[in-house]
C-alpha cells in the first residue's frame, strides 16, 4: 500500500475515534457510516478552487478499527493512559483531538511488528502536527514511548 494511502487511512481512523468519543454512536455504525458515506466523497476545497476525493483504504481501516474495539474491550483506556501522565492533566480532561490520536496511536501500535513501530509513530505525529501544538505533539510521543516500553514493544 502506497504511504500517502496509508497516512490518510490513519487520519481517517483518527476521525472515526474522534467521532466515537463525541457521540453516543454505536462502533459499528460509525465504521459502516465512515464506509457508506465518507470513503470517495467528494469535497469541495475553496482555497484550491478545485473538489477532492476523500480516499483510504478500506481493509486497512476496518482492521484498524476491528483492533479498536477489541482493544477497549481487553482494557482499561483511562487506566492504561493515565498510568504513563507524569502531571496532573489526567487522561479524561484533555481535548477530544488529542484523545484521539493517542488512542489510535497505541491501538495501531499494539498490533504493528517491531520493525514498523517507529515508521507507524512518525507518521502518526505527522499527522497530528496539523491540528495540536507541539507541546501535545511532546506529550503524546512521550505516553506512546512510555507504552512501547512496558509493553516492551521497542
Amino acid at each position: 500500500m502506497q504511504n500517502l494511502l496509508k497516512s490518510k487511512t490513519r487520519l481517517a481512523f483518527i476521525q472515526y475515534i474522534f467521532l466515537s468519543l463525541s457521540t453516543d454512536q454505536d462502533l459499528k455504525k460509525i465504521k459502516d457510516d465512515f464506509d457508506n458515506y465518507f470513503h470517495n466523497l467528494v469535497v469541495s476545497s475553496i482555497e484550491e478552487n478545485k473538489e477532492n476525493k476523500i480516499q483510504y483504504n478500506k481493509n486497512f481501516f476496518n482492521n484498524l478499527t476491528d483492533n479498536y474495539i477489541i482493544f477497549l474491550k481487553k482494557n482499561d483506556i483511562k487506566s492504561l493512559i493515565n498510568s504513563f501522565i507524569n502531571f496532573d492533566r489526567n487522561f479524561e480532561k484533555w481535548n477530544i483531538i488529542n484523545q484521539s490520536i493517542i488512542l489510535s496511536i497505541i491501538t495501531e501500535l499494539s498490533i504493528t511488528p517491531k520493525d514498523k513501530i517507529k515508521i507507524t509513530l512518525n507518521d502518526y505525529l505527522n499527522i497530528a502536527k496539523s491540528f495540536i501544538t507541539l507541546k501535545e505533539l511532546k506529550m503524546i510521543n512521550a505516553i506512546a514511548d512510555k507504552f512501547l516500553n512496558e509493553k516492551k514493544y521497542i
